[in-house]
């Protein structure tokens, strides 16, 4: 090995990443393929976990070719939370289970009932009870409904711990994805709460150890060594969380920073350095221990673009028809006010039941002014998770740091700048969550210390705001706001009506 390498793998709902990277943290070779969601007819939202790691050794022989002698560590960062069940051969018994998937819900709300209600559960394990923070009510779940597969379970695990056990025969777990297992008090995030397990009925041998995401789980075994073409001392790490990644790899390690990730969700990120935390976020460990991220997660602003281009305006064939319709319309959609909750939501109503609205339509609403009310809705939804971060823990930034695939939109960018008052800067680093795990492999593998490792911190592009926009944001951001708590009874009896209409 001459000068080392790092690969960082990426796993998210669309794409799959395979990049590499130099000691000094520039980009070397990436590689990317597509992923799709499987969605059954009951709604479940899945990942067919073997055909995306065959995909994923595929990615691997590409990007490592010419690097085969350099590469020093291979590591992870995953769409979270993504549960698996694995049998005795580290098998997947099922399809991976998405964060997005709701079929725990009831079991979720029976969960809340046994331990003391929704205080108690987020007082016991930092966050709100909810389908994606509490991913031990699919393990009843499956218990209930797949009594045969249940047999056979052997261990239950996230999707980057099964990726490294794959690669290194050994199986753990890391503190940032399992933050949101309702099995571990986030405040002490190095194993699992045995009076959470009791109260849940989980038996602790089915759950994988939980170790640093830059800790080192093993090397290569031979036969991954002879698939990949790569060195059997390969150091392996579990790496961790997309978003937390990405925070590791920004270097938001200090109280008050922050940064948005725009994509298939959007999340807001604030870097806390005490766990006071606040209900409105979902909450985890930092990757670097004594740290933890509050995340205003909103499960579809990405994702409804891609709705309105796959199911709603369908002659508008990909992102940039669609975003070049929002710029014809004008600031404030003419009056139309996007509610983007099209599969739940998580922050800040954390309502699995609730669903989507426009509101404001009228004989004059054009294609353009509803394409621009969901571009703005997703403003709207980060905003109003800013204010309550900005009252929270009194942080005032300067700007805020973008990334993911949208954050190359200049309409989703203005319309943040002129509404939030501060500019909002695309960072150069494409795949920061790619980076980030690219770091932690480093750390792995002894080449690199938390305190030597490289960041992405160089700014790309930068929006600054334009003032006259303002006051019709804000105008419109005052309905946005209001719109859940006013149809919030509504909604709930207009899924309880889908339910009786699917009987």
């Amino acid at each position: 090995m001459q000068t080392p390498v790092y690969m960082g793998i990426d796993i998210g709902t669309s794409k799959i990443k395979a990049c590499l990277f130099s000691h000094e943290g520039s980009l070397v070779k990436q590689v990317i393929e597509d992923s799709a969601i499987m969605k059954s007819d009951d709604g479940h939202l899945e990942l067919d976990a073997m055909n995306l790691f065959d995909t994923l050794i595929a990615l691997v022989r590409i990007a490592s070719r010419g690097y085969e002698a350099d590469i020093a560590s291979i590591s992870f960062s995953v769409t979270s939370p993504t549960v698996m069940f694995l049998d005795r051969e580290m098998t997947p018994l099922l399809p991976a289970i998405l964060y997005l998937d709701n079929r725990s819900t009831e079991i979720v709300s029976k969960y809340v009932e046994r331990i003391g209600g929704k205080d108690e559960y987020f007082r016991r394990t930092g966050n709100n009870p909810s389908s994606s923070t509490c991913s031990a009510a699919l393990m009843e779940w499956v218990r209930e409904n797949e009594p045969k597969v249940w047999e056979r379970v052997h261990k239950f695990a996230y999707l980057n711990s099964f990726l490294a056990a794959k690669f290194t025969g050994n199986l753990y777990a890391d503190p940032t994805v399992a933050s949101y297992s309702g099995m571990v008090d986030i405040r002490n995030p190095k194993d699992w709460d045995d009076s959470l397990l009791e109260a849940f009925g989980v038996d602790r041998d089915l759950l994988p150890p939980i170790i640093t995401p830059y800790e080192r789980v093993g090397t290569l075994t031979p036969e991954m060594a002879l698939i990949t073409g790569l060195n059997s001392n390969v150091a392996v790490a579990v790496g961790s969380a997309d978003t937390a990644a990405s925070s590791f790899g920004l270097g938001i390690t200090k109280q008050g920073d922050v940064f948005e990730s725009l994509g298939t969700s959007g999340v807001f990120t604030v870097c806390l350095d005490k766990p006071v935390f606040d209900k409105a976020f979902m909450n985890r460990s930092h990757v670097i221990p004594g740290l933890w991220l509050a995340h205003g997660a909103m499960s579809t602003t990405g994702a409804a673009i891609n709705w309105l281009i796959n199911d709603v305006f369908t002659e508008l064939t990909c992102v940039e028809e669609i975003e070049q319709a929002g710029w014809t319309s004008i600031p404030g959609a003419n009056g139309v006010v996007f509610l983007p909750y099209l599969s739940g939501e998580r922050s800040p109503v954390f309502d699995s039941d609730t669903c989507g609205v426009f509101f404001g339509l009228g004989l004059k609403t054009r294609k353009a002014d509803l394409v621009r009310a969901v571009y703005e809705s997703s403003a709207y939804g980060m905003y109003q998770l800013y204010n309550i971060a900005r009252e929270r823990w009194n942080i005032e930034p300067d700007s805020v740091k973008c990334v993911g695939g949208a954050s190359s939109s200049e309409l989703a960018l203005s319309i943040r700048a002129d509404l939030f008052g501060i500019p909002f800067n695309t960072v150069e680093a494409p795949n920061s969550s790619a980076f980030g795990a690219a770091m932690l492999g480093a750390i792995a593998s002894g080449h690199h210390t938390i305190e030597s490792v490289p960041t992405c911190s160089n700014l790309m592009h930068e929006v600054v705001p334009v003032g006259i926009n303002e006051e019709q944001y804000r105008c419109n951001y005052d309905i946005y706001k209001e719109l859940y708590p006013a149809l919030d009874k509504l909604m709930h009896k207009d899924r309880l009506c889908m339910k009786i209409a699917v009987q």
